[in-house]
């Protein structure tokens, strides 16, 4: 068995080398901070892991973005005082991830930075710019490209040859790079156009006059006559075919203000091309427009249209915006659902998915196979069925999740809860006879992988012991879906709530805005927050809501009452009364905001007091985890737990915590500390 001596760890770590079953357990690089697949070093005593790449890295590289002295890497941030540090290539705020480091110049890079293009062995030719004060490094090979970073003289992303700073995350495409200074333009005969870099030369007001959008990179520009073009635009075409149009169009020469017939936005003073046969007028980049694209927010292709009959949109908004749709205008729809859409939402860089050649009008209401809440099943297997009606129902199933038999119930006789997403039952269930197990109708029949309307990726359905939901920040048990691309994991009360909803506790319906920042009406931390449910009613002074206040559960149930709790929205009764206090904390409540009440005993108490700060998990459960040689059961604090103290920190034990049953083994975890450690999603 292959050991190795790390500098960042003070045990010796073991060499595994057979792939990790991450269904089961998910274990991340105590270096890079990535989740662990192959290959890894590991420590048996501590749970220290370190992909078998990160564990061999050079302690210490030479760097042409530092040349002035070699970079050590450290385990962590050399700032003792902050306990992270800001990596001087993506910016990007670390925390426990290795750093390469230079002390006398507190030079920061992450491993990833570091070591991504491979720069530290071998030379890169630079070059000097005028848009710029440092050398810039020419990269050639495409796959070492920064991630996510657009060309600063085009504002277009990096896909090729490019030079790039990487101290001050600067970059040009290699055309951009080699652009030249001055040119002559038809459309502005007058003087000849000088180009500008912002912010060294052209301040943030100067617009394109061929799209009338502000220019926030490199301009073409006249100051005299304030007239300016987009470097992307100089080598225009007098004449473009159109995908999206059955005629070409053609460049008019002159600029003037228009609103563009494709976009219905306006062309407020730029130059535009028109397709005279059709009396349209629309920017340039609007010609290239696609005609059947998928978004994230409907499961259909939607297709471009360039105008509507009155009637088919009267009363209709945008479904993303939530403002008016304009026949004459041109939008983006789905006929089979009255489903319309601004071209500009639609085009959105965190809405729009791809873009479709041909579909066949049949195809119309079935195209997106992996729509939100469509795709392969979880119920693996259905043992009996029944007919009830015109319907055939699964009354047997067996689950992916679960390895006996599953039987549909209707009668709900007492408090249960769903062992997928830890929510009371009320309605059609599934259980297991012999283990107890429980899982709403709805649950048992979720795809095993599907999409989010809130994201481009893909989305599997698993088991987890315990997880923290990345939407509404509860930690849950159950069943969760995991983004595949970045892992991040999201209860099912959350994923299943659609961008448009009504709820109880507001009377309008509300609307998902992924730009909007804000604070929750209800729950307000004080915290700014990004991507919220809006009520767009003027008179409603944009209500807000978050996922934490939207998937609170209708009732509840806390330690110190025998009647569940009802979740209420206005307080009529103590409204003017100083009795308007909660019952749990002792401090005062506003009437307004929303709260859970016991009509039997007159308790009242804030939504969040009693739903504590872990209601959606679930004890008794049980997991390997690597920091201990025995599977540990997951605990609630009652009264025969009371005094146990933490194997870790050595104080008493808090709300919940791990403990070992294994024969003899006395060793126990707080939750808190074991936070610190790592995830687990059972056995």
């Amino acid at each position: 068995m292959e050991k190795l001596n790390h500098f960042s760890h003070p045990h010796p770590l073991v060499l595994v080398e057979e792939e990790i079953d991450w269904i089961s357990i998910i274990y991340y690089c105590s270096a890079c901070q990535e989740r662990v697949e192959s290959s890894s070093y590991t420590c048996p005593e501590c749970d220290f892991c370190l992909h078998k790449s990160c564990a061999e890295l050079p302690r210490e590289i030479n760097h042409p973005f530092h040349p002035s002295h070699p970079l050590i890497l450290h385990e962590k941030s050399q700032y003792a005082q902050y306990g992270r540090y800001v990596c001087n290539s993506c910016r990007k705020e670390k925390g426990k991830e290795f750093v390469y480091h230079c002390s006398s110049c507190k030079f920061d890079l992450d491993i990833r930075c570091a070591l991504l293009p491979k720069l530290i062995t071998r030379d890169l030719p630079e070059s000097q710019h005028f848009s710029h004060q440092h050398p810039l490094f020419f990269i050639q090979n495409h796959h070492i490209e920064p991630r996510d970073r657009s060309c600063s003289a085009c504002e277009e992303q990096i896909l090729g040859p490019f030079y790039g700073c990487f101290v001050c995350l600067f970059f040009l495409h290699q055309k951009c790079f080699e652009l030249p200074p001055k040119i002559k333009h038809p459309s502005h005969r007058k003087h000849p156009l000088t180009l500008l870099a912002n912010p060294l030369a052209h301040h943030d007001k100067c617009c394109c006059r061929l799209c009338s959008k502000p220019c926030k990179g490199f301009i073409y520009y006249c100051s005299p006559c304030e007239f300016g073009i987009k470097p992307k635009y100089v080598f225009f075409e007098d004449v473009i075919k159109s995908k999206n149009h059955e005629h070409p169009f053609t460049l008019f020469s002159r600029p003037f203000s228009f609103i563009c017939d494709a976009c219905g936005t306006d062309g407020e003073y730029c130059i535009p091309y028109v397709c005279s046969a059709c009396d349209i007028v629309v920017h340039k980049e609007c010609i290239s427009l696609p005609r059947i694209i998928l978004i994230t927010r409907h499961d259909h292709p939607v297709s471009h249209t360039y105008f509507l009959e009155e009637e088919e949109v009267e009363g209709w908004a945008c479904r993303i915006c939530q403002n008016e749709i304009k026949a004459e205008y041109g939008c983006y729809h789905c006929r089979g659902c009255d489903y319309f859409v601004h071209v500009a939402c639609a085009m959105d860089r965190d809405i729009f998915i791809q873009e479709y050649e041909e579909i066949d009008e049949n195809q119309n209401l079935n195209q997106a196979k992996l729509g939100w809440l469509s795709g392969e099943p979880s119920i693996t297997r259905v043992l009996k069925e029944k007919k009830i009606g015109e319907e055939v129902i699964a009354i047997e199933i067996k689950h992916f999740n679960h390895k006996c038999k599953l039987v549909l119930c209707n009668d709900v006789k007492d408090e249960k809860y769903c062992d997928g997403c830890r929510r009371s039952i009320s309605t059609s269930f599934y259980y297991c006879a012999e283990c107890n197990y429980i899982l709403h109708k709805r649950c048992a029949e979720l795809p095993r992988k599907t999409r989010h309307w809130a994201s481009k990726d893909t989305f599997t359905l698993m088991f987890c012991i315990h997880f923290k939901c990345k939407f509404c920040c509860f930690f849950s048990s159950g069943l969760g879906y995991m983004n595949d691309a970045s892992h991040q994991l999201y209860c099912i009360s959350c994923f299943l709530i659609p961008d448009n909803v009504t709820t109880q506790g507001h009377g309008h319906r509300v609307f998902f805005d992924h730009k909007f920042t804000f604070k929750c009406s209800i729950c307000d931390d004080g915290h700014q927050k990004k991507g919220a449910f809006i009520c767009r009613i003027k008179e409603c002074d944009h209500f807000t809501l978050d996922y934490t206040c939207l998937t609170s559960p209708n009732t509840a149930q806390y330690k110190n009452d025998e009647h569940p709790l009802v979740l209420t929205y206005h307080d009529d009764i103590h409204h003017h009364s100083d009795q308007c206090v909660c019952d749990i904390c002792e401090e005062s409540r506003d009437p307004n905001e929303w709260f859970y009440y016991c009509g039997i005993c007159d308790n009242s108490a804030h939504f969040l007091c009693v739903l504590s700060k872990y209601p959606f998990l679930k004890v008794g459960l049980t997991a390997k985890y690597r920091f201990h040689e025995h599977p540990l059961t997951f605990v609630k604090k009652d009264y025969f737990h009371d005094y146990l103290k933490c194997s870790n920190c050595d104080n008493y034990c808090k709300e919940i915590f791990f403990k070992c049953t294994h024969l003899g083994c006395k060793y126990v975890i707080d939750w808190e500390c074991r936070s610190d450690i790592g995830r687990s999603t059972g056995l």
